[in-house]
């Protein structure tokens, strides 16, 4: 067996077991200059789910282009969605605060 016949026989081995680590993934590709961005993201995530509502109430700016049978998306999205921020910077007093508003949220939904 050749190197080349080898290197295919592992990748197609473990093709199937890596398969999932990767439906779990996200993406944002986007060349310097161009207006729209490819964005993927997997079935459930909060951000799948905000591009397929954005799709719907901003066809001109968001267009799903790809939905996989698992649920996951590849979308064109203006490049003005994108947003990179620092996150905040709470003191400890304010975690508390956040997380006993957070506790008393969940309690109202039981």
């Amino acid at each position: 067996m050749d190197r080349m016949e080898q290197f295919e026989s592992v990748c197609s081995e473990s093709e199937e077991k890596d398969l999932k680590d990767y439906s779990r993934e996200c993406a944002i590709e986007w060349l310097r200059g161009d207006k729209v961005v490819t964005v993927t993201f997997p079935a459930g995530a909060a951000e799948c789910n905000r591009v397929k509502d954005y799709a719907q109430k901003y066809p001109d700016d968001v267009k799903i282009s790809h939905l996989n049978p698992d649920g996951s998306i590849v979308a064109r999205v203006n490049k003005k969605y994108i947003r990179i921020s620092r996150p905040r910077a709470l003191s400890e007093e304010q975690k508390a605060e956040k997380a006993e508003r957070l506790r008393q949220w969940r309690e109202s939904q039981k």
